[in-house]
Formats: C-alpha cells, structure tokens, sequence
C-alpha cells in the first residue's frame, strides 16, 4: 500500500487522531474506494499501535465509510448510484427545509458575507484551483445550515455531509459543473435576499438536484478520481 497518512506525534486520543487521519483520507481519495485497509500498514503510516487504528475502522465502518467482508477484511467503501441517488434526494429536501427555516435570521451582513463566498468560489475556479473552489463551494452550503434554527436538522445534515463531500468531489471536477453551482447559489442568495424563503428553498432544491443529474451521466468516476488523488 503506498503511504497516505502521516504519522501521529502526540499520544492524546490516538483513537481520535487515526479516525481523522483515515477519514480525511478516504474522503479526499487518498485512499480509494475499494482500497484494502489493512491495520498493520495503516499503524506504520500513522506511527501508532494496531488497537487505535482498529477502534478507527470500526467507527467508519458504522458511519458507512468502511466496509468488512469475511476473509477480506477492511476496505473503502465503494461508491455506486443509487448510493448517490439516495444521498443527494434526502440532502436536497432537509437542505431545502434548512434554507426555507434559516432565510427569516440570515441577516444582511451574513447575506455579504455569502456573496464573498461565492465571489471567492468564482475566483478559485477562474484560477484553476478546484480543490478551493470545492472548499468555499462547502462553506457557503455550511453558512446557510447553521442559521437554521432546527438543531435536530443541522445534526442530520451533518452526518450526511460526509457521504455527500466524496461525491462533491468528483462533481467539482466535472467539466462545467463548479460553474453552473457558482449560478445556482446565487439564485439560492439572491431569494435569500429578498426574504423569499419559498424562492430560497426551491433553489436550493434544484441545485443539489442538479448536481446530482450531472453526477448520474458520469461515466469516468476512476479517472476523476485518479485525478483528484495525483493533485493531492
């Protein structure tokens, strides 16, 4: 296995620590899906004792990120469409609630602070760095989330986001896709603005709908994901 984790250097919750390692890794293609994940090589990457990293691998694997088969072992989850399908229709309709809910307490500086996000988003793509264009593309989604008052919603989105980033990903790296959400959440702000949070939800809906329409006509998943792994 080629080394993808760096090592741990404080022994505080090594747990903790190889959980995130691993995680992070999977999440960023780094580790594959499909890859084999096997505790001794993970405990030399990581520099730590096999009993943290087998603690982590049982977490992930009961957040759906790890699989185990008999005689097999550990290894990345795969990723497959009706995975995807399942994953981007629940995220639309909470998504869509969560904007509907939060629209009445986004305030006007919150609203700026939005449009700067998008703005950067564009700024990133225009230079070629995906990879910040994905991350600002997941802060202005996070930034509408949190203003919703509905703590149980926030709590379900946030165990989705996980499943959902691989799969943003690889839509990031999709032809014209970063440009068409770039567009799409505009429309999401510019209801927001208005205090339209029927407008909001609908675009918001449709967004994460049509990203997920993109993703499903998708044919070269290994080798977007190739690519993301080689640019690091």
């Amino acid at each position: 296995m080629v080394a993808s984790l760096s090592p741990i250097s404080t022994p505080v919750s090594r747990e903790q620590q190889a959980y995130e390692r691993i995680k992070e890794a999977i999440l960023t293609f780094r580790l594959k899906p499909g890859q084999s994940l096997v505790e001794n090589e993970l405990a030399g990457q990581l520099g730590i004792s096999k009993t943290p990293v087998r603690d982590a691998l049982l977490r992930l694997e009961r957040e759906g990120l790890v699989n185990r088969a008999l005689y097999k072992g550990a290894s990345v989850a795969e990723l497959n469409q009706r995975k995807m399908e399942e994953i981007f229709e629940i995220r639309a309709a909470l998504e869509g609630l969560a904007v509907y809910l939060a629209t009445p307490l986004i305030t006007a500086e919150e609203t700026k602070e939005a449009q700067k996000l998008i703005d950067a988003q564009a700024a990133a793509l225009a230079a070629g760095d995906v990879r910040e264009a994905s991350r600002v593309n997941r802060l202005f989604h996070e930034l509408v989330i949190c203003k919703t008052p509905n703590q149980w919603l926030k709590d379900i989105l946030a165990n989705l986001e996980d499943h959902l980033r691989r799969y943003r990903m690889i839509s990031s790296f999709q032809g014209d896709r970063m440009d068409k959400s770039i567009k799409e959440h505009q429309l999401v702000l510019d209801a927001i603005r208005r205090g339209d949070a029927e407008g909001a939800e609908k675009a918001m809906r449709e967004h994460l709908m049509s990203v997920l329409n993109d993703l499903v006509q998708l044919h070269d998943f290994d080798e977007i994901i190739k690519r993301i792994a080689e640019e690091g």
